[in-house]
């Protein structure tokens, strides 16, 4: 989850719990080191217990997935450490017999479990309970239950299961409700834009037009020729500012008044779909200036290229003159650098 912190599925001070139960097996095992009669086994099970319970327990608590290198690694020297256990405790009948290790068989299970590697939990399980199956005595061709303390592990399984489960339902549902964040946020900031750009259009309509409109609104007279004039001159300021509206600043909107104003036909044109550079609005008001000042009469089409071309304006006025050239200036893209034709 890209940006959202998850939360912990174990908490980060899970091995504080998990270690001791670890250690204090250990600690009850190894006082009978000197006791056994054949230690390489007891050894080889304590230390294999020891770097398993190390593995697993002491690594970060951070609610991710456990690497399944070191996942594999403590449960394989378990396996190990539980085979050795077994290779020298002799067998007996009574039931209800539990193995030197059984407390840190329960913690591995939990470790591996909330460690969100139930697949080895589950093989440690197996094969812990295989070994322990093989120990059970038969008696009259039925094998009789001594140790039944993997039912505990069996137990701490399921819950660390579910645990899991609920914990993955909770961060679905997070999920969701943070994508229904986020699209009612992107609507929220899409429909401000529109008000914004509402309003930045509304403003544009107030100046252009809006002395002429509580003129129409407001005077009786009667509608002079100038009147009409001037009410086509604001008619093409307002389409300019549309059609035009990456390059339609005030200044160059002004100056195409005017020259309509002389008898010249003006278009502004937008390819571009957002403002370029100052350097380049600037150049284009200057170069459209000389180009309508020099213009008695035609056509000055001013144009502004699509993104992906290396100019940003251009600027052609055609006389209609057959006699004439047509005059054409191209403004390059962020410099403003401006080239006559």
């Amino acid at each position: 989850m890209s940006g959202v912190r998850r939360a912990a599925f174990a908490h980060r001070f899970m091995g504080l719990f998990v270690l001791p139960a670890f250690v204090a097996p250990f600690l009850d095992a190894i006082q009978y080191l000197d006791e056994a009669t054949h230690p390489v086994p007891i050894v080889v099970s304590l230390v294999t217990y020891s770097l398993a319970g190390l593995i697993v327990a002491v690594p970060r608590w951070d609610g991710r997935r456990f690497h399944a290198l070191p996942a594999a690694v403590s449960a394989v020297l378990f396996l190990t450490a539980a085979q050795q256990g077994y290779a020298v405790t002799p067998r007996a009948m009574d039931a209800g017999q539990v193995p030197w290790f059984h407390l840190g068989f329960i913690a591995e299970l939990l470790a591996l479990g909330m460690r969100r590697r139930p697949g080895w939990a589950f093989l440690v399980w197996c094969g812990v309970t295989v070994l322990s199956v093989a120990r059970w005595p038969v008696v009259d061709g039925v094998p009789l239950p001594i140790e039944a303390y993997h039912v505990v592990g069996v137990a701490v399984m399921i819950v660390t299961w579910l645990v899991e489960r609920q914990y993955n339902f909770f961060m679905r549902r997070r999920e969701d409700t943070r994508r229904i964040l986020d699209a009612a946020r992107s609507r929220d900031e899409a429909e401000r834009g529109i008000r914004y750009a509402s309003s930045q259009r509304v403003d544009v309509v107030r100046r252009l037009a809006g002395g002429l409109l509580e003129q129409i609104a407001h005077e009786t007279a009667e509608v002079t020729d100038y009147d009409l004039q001037q009410f086509r001159l604001t008619e093409a300021q307002l389409r300019d500012s549309i059609r035009g509206r990456s390059i339609a600043t005030p200044h160059i909107l002004e100056l195409t008044r005017a020259a309509r104003a002389r008898g010249i036909a003006v278009d502004i044109l937008d390819e571009r779909g957002y403002p370029p550079s100052p350097e380049v609005l600037a150049s284009t008001a200057e170069q459209l200036a000389q180009v309508l000042a020099q213009a008695e009469s035609g056509v000055v089409t001013v144009r502004a290229l699509p993104p992906d071309d290396t100019a940003a304006v251009f600027i052609v006025h055609d006389s209609q003159n057959p006699d004439d050239d047509p005059v054409a200036v191209e403004i390059e893209d962020v410099t403003g650098t401006a080239s006559v034709f």
